[in-house]
């Protein structure tokens, strides 16, 4: 067991390897054959809406977590968790992809939140992000099926496929539900000794609804960028958003990727290229990282103030 432990991690870390090398050979193939991005109000405005469209994720993210914390009887103040779940995605860029689950433990330990009910919700969020994305990731292949055979999207694929949306809203509290009971040795496993908790139904559907209104905003956000920095017309926003997600979702689930670095921009040039061309969709990886790096960085520094801002204030003399 520990040999076969030991050479799937191996076997992960090559794979981040070889993704990283195709993405560096596609970004030198391709970059000669981008327009150049022009510098005015419109292109500066929307490399700030995409910046702080990141940060919103995080703010629907921290609501996400509270939400799952309400559901066990732990209310938190929105301050509190914002400061929390903020400076928490500095884990994220750490090997393995849990950085940001343990960090936000050891911030939450010192905002008086218990560590178990910090990590066991912040463990219900990667599940149901991870089967909001794949439901959508699903979905894509319908996209990826009409731009291999007929070169284009379908124009009625959006008003087709939008009603099993609300399928995936409640999967990840189906999905739950059926490993409790088919797989009760893995639901305890990661449980901790005690079966997965089923939230609400009401709590499971609006944290499904946050963590896709994520997904359309970073949809959007790749949208705005194909039109406006790399001058590829008329790009459709929810085939986009499919196509984002199943490459968001493979770089989430291979270990080693801090981030999903590498990993998903390969993915993004393989996914993207049908429905963008190779030269836009390699440009969108490029983009759309330093989109998620610049507005991590500023997640973490509005964290960051906030906390040191609420120390200020808690040290203050009281009159």
């Amino acid at each position: 067991m520990k040999h076969a432990k030991t050479l799937f991690k191996w076997l992960m870390y090559a794979a981040v390897l070889v993704a990283f090398a195709y993405f560096l050979l596609a970004f030198k193939k391709h970059v000669e054959q981008l327009p150049p991005i022009a510098f005015n109000a419109k292109t500066v405005a929307v490399a700030i809406l995409s910046m702080c469209s990141v940060v919103l994720t995080h703010f629907f993210g921290t609501h996400v977590w509270r939400l799952l914390m309400s559901d066990q009887g732990h209310r938190v103040p929105t301050r509190i968790a914002v400061q929390v779940f903020f400076i928490s995605q500095l884990g994220k860029y750490l090997p393995g992809n849990v950085g940001q689950f343990l960090g936000r433990g050891v911030l939450a330990k010192s905002t008086g939140i218990p560590v178990g009910v910090a990590v066991g919700t912040a463990v219900f969020e990667g599940i149901w992000n991870l089967i909001i994305s794949l439901s959508l990731a699903l979905l894509s292949t319908w996209v990826l099926w009409d731009l291999n055979t007929v070169q284009e999207v379908n124009p009625n694929f959006t008003s087709q496929a939008a009603w099993l949306l609300p399928l995936a809203l409640v999967l990840p509290w189906l999905g739950i539900k059926v490993v409790n009971m088919v797989l009760p040795k893995l639901s305890m496993k990661i449980g901790g000794g005690q079966l997965l908790r089923l939230p609400r139904l009401r709590t499971s559907l609006l944290v499904s609804l946050l963590i896709l209104v994520n997904f359309m905003l970073l949809g959007y956000v790749l949208k705005l960028q194909a039109e406006v920095f790399f001058a590829r017309p008329d790009v459709d926003w929810f085939s986009i958003t499919l196509l984002f997600s199943s490459a968001w979702v493979i770089g989430y689930v291979v270990p080693g990727a801090p981030g999903g670095l590498g990993v998903r921009e390969a993915m993004m040039v393989v996914l993207l290229s049908p429905l963008t061309g190779e030269a836009v969709a390699t440009g969108l990886a490029v983009s759309m990282r330093l989109t998620t790096l610049l507005g991590d960085g500023l997640t973490v520094l509005v964290g960051v103030l906030g906390r040191h801002l609420q120390s200020r204030k808690s040290q203050e003399p009281r009159t």
